[in-house]
């Protein structure tokens, strides 16, 4: 399996749980990040840690687009990363875990990446972080595990 194929599938599961949590919303999140969505455009970052725990921050943004790695940066969430040729792989977020030796270790739970258009389901990204464009109303969700993650739930503003 390609190691594109490998972040994908391992991205998509925790990226629909950290979404669940929804813009705003403070019951299931750890309030590390908060929110930052005042006017203007906005999207979610919602990330699930292997314990279950959802870190979400929203962050609002002027223009059409913004770069899914300036979202991270922005919504206050700690993350590491690492350049591959998809582009970069997240390696750590919120300090889980608390130490690796490569990102994507065999046999190791890994961060997989998802997206979020506003409807539909949680796509697995096919490339990382750095090449990633987010619009008003898109949700960029993390999931910490290992093996092949099942498709995430319909996130909270879904139809």
């Amino acid at each position: 399996m390609r190691s594109s194929q490998v972040a994908s599938a391992i991205l998509a599961p925790m990226f629909a749980a950290a979404l669940m949590a929804g813009c705003g919303s403070t019951a299931a999140t750890t309030g590390a990040a908060g929110s930052q969505c005042g006017s203007g455009n906005r999207v979610e970052v919602v990330v699930e840690l292997a314990t279950k725990k959802v870190v979400e921050s929203c962050v609002s943004f002027k223009g059409p687009e913004i770069p899914a790695q300036t979202a991270m940066k922005r919504s206050g969430i700690e993350y590491a990363e690492q350049h591959f040729s998809f582009g970069n792989a997240v390696c750590q977020i919120d300090h889980e875990p608390t130490s690796y030796s490569s990102c994507f270790a065999s046999g190791k739970p890994y961060w997989a990446l998802f997206t979020w258009s506003g409807k539909g389901p949680w796509k697995a990204a096919q490339v990382g972080v750095s090449a990633i464009k987010l619009s008003n109303g898109d949700a960029l969700g993390w999931h910490f595990g290992s093996g092949t993650p099942g498709a995430p739930p319909k996130p909270p503003h879904g139809s």
